[in-house]
């Protein structure tokens, strides 16, 4: 299993989700940082780990959505990547629109 975790500004137990999917998978993970616009090829798994992105001053996530890598993220998921968000990144799968709701 391929995997990466993207770190946002804010970001915690971004290390923790690499090191469990680690230990599980026994494979690497790839940290790749907000600024990216592009993601390691081959990737079965992307997370979006909790924390504070930008430290949420307007909505949660409405800042990190407009980061350059959320585009390679939505199209990673459109082309049927998983994609798991944990506490602030699930928020951010919502303000991204590839989530149902609002928070």
């Amino acid at each position: 299993m391929s995997a990466a975790v993207i770190v946002f500004p804010g970001s915690n137990c971004d290390r923790d989700c690499k090191v469990a999917i680690e230990r599980s998978t026994k494979e690497r993970v790839e940290m790749v940082w907000h600024q990216e616009t592009e993601l390691p090829s081959g990737l079965d798994l992307i997370v979006l780990p909790g924390g504070f992105s930008y430290g949420d001053y307007l909505r949660c996530g409405a800042m990190a959505v407009q980061s350059p890598v959320m585009q390679a993220v939505k199209k990673a998921a459109d082309d049927g990547v998983a994609v798991v968000g944990i506490c602030n990144g699930f928020q951010i799968l919502c303000e991204a629109g590839m989530l149902r709701g609002a928070l």
